[in-house]
């Protein structure tokens, strides 16, 4: 009796194809080491080098901008994105549902990570950095207390200390947590109309700003202890806020 061939392999699937190409460009940027704002192979090219239809490229594609490795806009090359927040702040979303963190938890890991982003920012920062968290600081001043406008500008001066450190990932992290607590942060508006809660966190800010120029780190450390204190009586104060794993509107 003639040997029965051995059976072939199935034909990929869709799915399975898409994925062959997400592998693809993965390693594109991974093995190249492809800064942000890289032009990547357009569909045809791929779909060519791979022999993968063009829509599975285009699935390909959007599954890696849904997950923040690529920037894919109509009438321009797929490009390597820049560090973002968001996807990670989708897991993490994710990952708390049905159990909650607290703000008051969120804001314990917020203060370990914190207190290392100051304490680098003060060791790495160049002289622009140092200016545009002095700018960032006056903005607060000028926005007001208990207002939307203060909450942004507060925020933004941490993902600018975040940024000074020199290591992309700390910009990540904290955004992510931000984003966490933005609910939270705005429930505890009412108590930033205090004047005397506004003065002392743009004069802890100011300090911070000012130990980060000088290239103190111990005393930015210092300061960013002093900020999370105050940002802690704050969000104690705001009982009525969601949960922080919930997201924000």
């Amino acid at each position: 009796m003639t040997p029965r061939p051995p059976d072939l392999p199935d034909a990929p699937t869709a799915p399975g194809r898409a994925q062959q190409a997400e592998t693809h460009l993965l390693a594109l940027i991974r093995d190249h080491a492809l800064p942000p704002g890289t032009p990547l192979p357009s569909e045809g090219q791929l779909s060519t080098q791979l022999g993968i239809s063009r829509g599975m490229i285009r699935e390909a594609y959007r599954a890696l901008a849904a997950r923040g490795v690529v920037s894919v806009a109509n009438g321009r090359a797929p490009r390597v994105a820049a560090p973002h927040p968001d996807p990670l702040t989708a897991v993490l979303e994710h990952a708390l549902l049905g159990q909650p963190a607290s703000a008051a938890q969120v804001l314990e890991i917020r203060r370990a990570l914190e207190l290392q982003v100051a304490a680098l920012a003060a060791t790495h920062r160049t002289g622009a950095q140092a200016a545009a968290l002095r700018r960032s600081v006056s903005a607060m001043r000028q926005a007001g207390p208990g207002t939307d406008a203060f909450i942004e500008h507060d925020l933004h001066f941490h993902t600018l200390l975040a940024g000074a450190t020199g290591n992309p990932l700390h910009g990540v992290l904290v955004g992510a947590l931000h984003a966490l607590l933005a609910r939270s942060i705005r429930g505890g508006l009412p108590h930033y109309a205090d004047p005397a809660h506004f003065s002392a966190l743009v004069a802890v800010h100011d300090r911070l700003a000012q130990a980060v120029e000088t290239g103190d780190a111990e005393a930015a450390t210092e300061r960013m202890r002093e900020h999370f204190a105050l940002a802690e009586l704050a969000v104690s104060l705001a009982g009525t806020a969601a949960p922080a794993g919930q997201p924000a509107p």
